[in-house]
């Protein structure tokens, strides 16, 4: 009997008497079967990207995920509060070709609004020229690289970005992606790590060559993570869903 069942079993339906309807049934299903796993098979190679490296003259090359992150730990933080900075910036808006040199405090040592709103219009959305009140503690955390890395050129890739994405740190006036020439951004990435004493977002993008800083929203954890994306997106600068309402405060320091 186990024989048989096995005979009919590799036969198909038609040795097993099925009727054409329930045997067209079963080939719908096995197509259908067949199918998802093809997707599932193309969307797991979406998810991963070829990286090269050149190591001791040979040329390496290895698939891995196209992103990667993971949470930070309270251990892994800064223990001790940043240090003030001097405040001096020297920012070129990609997008813009806008140059701008300042300082952010005034005389008291309190942050500057005509400074600030100035930065807000370097900050503005590429596509829509939408301006917000950007996150001050972006320009200080600008402030305290620019001071560390020699007084060199930062160079805004992105800065807030009116678009589709609402949970996007962009989109709501608290993330910057920034370069600097000279600087390689593993260099960056790492230094901006040491900035992070709880609630940001850093992202090393090596394929579109600047990193991501941000503040998260409250009471989220730091994130860290790297994107192998190549450069562009396809809702950078599309407006956001008609529920959303605009936001005139700025936010605390």
């Amino acid at each position: 009997m186990a024989a048989l069942g096995w005979a009919i079993a590799i036969a198909g339906p038609a040795a097993a008497g099925w009727s054409s309807e329930a045997r067209a049934g079963a080939d719908k299903v096995a197509k259908r079967r067949a199918k998802r796993a093809r997707l599932a098979k193309k969307r797991q190679r979406s998810r991963k990207t070829k990286v090269c490296k050149v190591r001791k003259g040979k040329r390496r090359c290895s698939w891995v995920q196209k992103f990667d992150g993971h949470a930070v730990g309270r251990s892994r933080l800064r223990g001790e509060p940043l240090p003030k900075p001097s405040g001096d910036l020297h920012l070129y808006a990609v997008n813009f070709r806008e140059e701008i040199e300042l300082n952010i405090y005034d005389e008291r040592g309190q942050l500057d609004d005509a400074a600030l709103a100035q930065l807000d219009r370097h900050f503005r959305c590429r596509r829509t020229r939408e301006e917000r009140a950007v996150d001050p503690r972006l320009f200080e955390v600008l402030s305290i690289i620019y001071d560390h890395f020699g007084r060199r050129r930062i160079e805004l890739v992105s800065g807030f970005r009116f678009q589709q994405n609402e949970s996007s740190r962009h989109f709501h006036a608290a993330a910057m992606d920034i370069r600097i020439p000279g600087v390689s951004t593993k260099q960056l990435y790492e230094f901006a790590e040491s900035l992070d004493t709880g609630g940001m977002g850093i992202g090393l993008y090596p394929h579109s060559g600047f990193v991501h800083i941000d503040f998260r929203a409250p009471g989220e954890k730091s994130f860290r993570w790297t994107d192998y994306s190549r450069p562009g997106g396809k809702d950078r600068g599309k407006k956001p869903s008609r529920h959303w309402k605009r936001r005139s405060r700025r936010p605390n320091t």
